[in-house]
């Protein structure tokens, strides 16, 4: 017990002295004797000793106590009780129900329900969750066993990889919220991959019980762990897939693997993977018509988790797709340099189209993967508005700038403001070299950062505020400029490609330079055969603007509302298969989605370990150093100072009662 207010106390103690020195407080008095004469009488002094007495010892005592008790009600007296979550009169059941992909071995799945229907309590409240890579809530907190049994019984296997990190986070957020003891039963198939790096990930909250039922069982398992494929090719029969194949605690052993283009079986393999090990099967050249194809890898022969035993791919067909080069003199020596690095290019998947601004005002800008303005002047104002509709609806254009562009105002399409056109002098400054060069921009990873290029001649330009400069001169001038336009993308490059105004199409940089910015402007670069459930697919790039998306999942439905097709930055991929992407101005992507392959290593924790994860919400002495992540919490305090009062004003009622009887009585 405590006080909030210690001296109120004392100050009563002091206070009850008044009641006991009133009932000392007594006169002396004697009655008078009859004597006839006191002449007789020998004359002497005595001394008579008074002795006080108490008197209403009962009412006394009730003054005192009240006095005491009214002192002790304003010193605020507190009970220091356990907090909340300790009190075990009203404890909450949560049953965990372990959905991940690896859970879809044998009758894994069907034995947690059966522990979980078994895990039920006959009385009280309990919530059912399922657990994959994120906590889900299957049923509300209630007492009613249909509805409890019926979310048990939805409980079906998922595609995600299992976190068991994610769980403990969710159960401390849960007995945190609901300020009551947890008695957490966790039915799992104990995936050593789950675990995560840190022990104290798993750290719950002191009074919360775990209880860990292990459905699983160590299993040899052989899967398809990665293929890589050609993203976009025209010619199928130069296609190479190479897939690599692992074992996971798994005996040496011969497998069959076949490729699949849309359904199709058009090749197989034999191959041994080794003990524990990984083994890679090349299959070359590729059938199917043109569009986008459904891949498939799969080892044919059954093991324990059949379900990883394929790896989805895509692959796209398309002739040489077009880019669109507009020039004020067609064939210019900028023209032919551009061209030629980019259609000499072992890699390139594009095709130059010539043009006049004149001759390019009545073409169909979206057949084109991008757009190169060779020195744009005042003749490209008339395409001007076409141009920024094509890169607000997903386009991209390359610019290079001459004099021309630097006698205006701002650079078409891109907007940058033109300072003028700057002249490397004869005297000491005799050109100006690259400097600030980012090697992770696209077009910059392969052209060994410029070295060795002179600039004679650029064109001073601003970068605005959300621009991206990804490289700069020595002089601190920008070189190549990425800005934004609505869901497309415009790069600015401060010269020329014409061997005149600086010496890069004659450097061995100058092909990777094109090469690499074709592909990312194309959106080559953008592209991957497959993704991994969980991930996140990129809908949109301009957040304002109102463009509609429209995707098909693997199960053949709409995977987005109306309202998401519209506003949805980004598409959670949470099932493995084909999506089909359909963007605006008719852009098509297929994205294929595999499971996390860390989810076919069939590998279990040892029971030790799942006994300290238990123990670690029970008290810091029996979970070791696991328990000390967590905060013990704090005594609550529990004032009962009106009960104090309570009993004051009941012995006043008393006190009051016995001194007009004892009036009376003297009365």
């Amino acid at each position: 017990m405590g006080l909030l207010s210690p001296w109120w106390l004392a100050a009563g103690a002091i206070g009850a002295a008044l009641p006991l020195w009133l009932h000392l407080l007594q006169q002396h008095k004697q009655d008078p004797v009859q004597f006839a004469s006191n002449m007789l009488m020998e004359k002497r002094t005595e001394s008579t000793t008074y002795q006080r007495k108490l008197k209403y010892k009962l009412l006394m005592a009730l003054r005192l106590l009240l006095l005491l008790l009214i002192a002790l009600a304003f010193a605020q007296p507190f009970l220091n009780r356990p907090p909340a979550i300790l009190n075990a009169a009203n404890t909450l059941s949560i049953i965990v129900i372990d959905n991940s992909f690896s859970m879809r071995e044998g009758e894994r799945l069907a034995s947690a329900r059966r522990e979980a229907n078994s895990a039920l309590p006959m009385t009280g409240q309990a919530q059912i969750w399922s657990m994959g890579s994120h906590v889900s809530f299957l049923s509300p907190v209630t007492k009613d066993r249909g509805e409890l049994t019926g979310a048990i019984q939805s409980v079906g296997a998922t595609d995600e990889k299992s976190s068991y990190a994610e769980l403990a986070r969710a159960l401390r957020d849960a007995a945190r919220s609901n300020a009551r003891p947890l008695k957490i039963t966790f039915i799992t198939d104990a995936q050593r991959t789950a675990m995560p790096p840190s022990f104290g990930d798993l750290a719950l909250e002191t009074g919360s019980a775990l209880k860990i039922v292990d459905v699983g069982r160590k299993l040899p398992n052989y899967t398809v762990e990665t293929v890589n494929a050609p993203r976009t090719i025209s010619d199928l029969t130069k296609a190479k897939v190479n897939a690599t194949l692992t074992a996971f605690n798994a005996p040496a052993a011969k497998k069959t693997v076949a490729l699949k283009i849309n359904g199709k079986k058009i090749a197989s393999k034999t191959v041994e993977i080794p003990e524990n090990g990984r083994v890679t099967v090349e299959f070359t050249g590729l059938e199917g018509p043109y569009g986008w194809l459904r891949g498939e890898v799969e080892i044919e022969d059954a093991d324990a988790l059949k379900e990883d035993n394929k790896y989805f791919f895509t692959v796209e067909r398309a002739d040489p797709r077009k880019v669109l080069l507009i020039e004020e003199q067609r064939g210019s020596r900028a023209g032919l340099y551009f061209k030629a690095a980019l259609e000499s290019s072992a890699q390139s998947f594009f095709a130059v189209e010539d043009m006049s601004p004149a001759g390019a005002a009545n073409a169909n800008l979206s057949n084109y993967a991008f757009v190169v303005l060779n020195d744009p002047g005042i003749n490209i104002k008339g395409i001007e508005g076409p141009l920024k509709k094509y890169v607000e609806g997903g386009g991209a254009v390359l610019i290079a700038t001459g004099t021309q562009t630097g006698a205006m105002p701002t650079v078409p399409v891109a907007g940058l403001k033109v300072t003028g056109s700057k002249v490397a002098s004869r005297g000491t400054q005799r050109y100006f070299a690259p400097a600030n060069m980012d090697p992770t921009y696209p077009s910059l990873r392969r052209s060994g950062r410029m070295e060795g290029v002179r600039f004679f001649q650029f064109a001073g330009l601003e970068a605005p505020a959300g621009a991206l400069v990804a490289a700069k001169l020595e002089d601190g001038s920008p070189l190549l400029i990425e800005t934004k336009l609505g869901e497309g993308k415009v790069i600015t490059f401060a010269s020329t490609f014409d061997n005149v105004s600086n010496d890069l199409p004659v450097k061995p940089g100058f092909v990777p330079f094109v090469e690499q910015t074709a592909a990312y402007l194309g959106k080559v670069e953008e592209r991957t055969s497959s993704y991994a459930v969980d991930s996140y697919l990129s809908l949109r790039s301009d957040l304002k603007r109102a463009s509609s998306v429209e995707v098909i999942g693997p199960d053949g439905q709409r995977a987005l509302s109306l309202k998401e097709a519209a506003t949805a930055n980004t598409l959670r991929l949470g099932e493995s298969g084909f999506y089909d992407v359909r963007r605006e101005n008719d852009r098509q992507e297929l994205v294929a989605v595999n499971v996390d392959r860390r989810e076919s290593d069939l590998d279990i924790v040892p029971r030790e370990n799942l006994q300290l994860w238990e123990n670690t919400g029970t008290s810091a002495g029996t979970s070791g150093q696991a328990a000390n992540v967590m905060d013990s919490p704090s005594p609550e305090p529990q004032s009962f100072w009106w009960w104090v009062a309570l009993v004051a004003f009941a012995i006043l009622v008393a006190e009051t009662l016995l001194s007009a009887r004892y009036l009376q009585v003297k009365a």
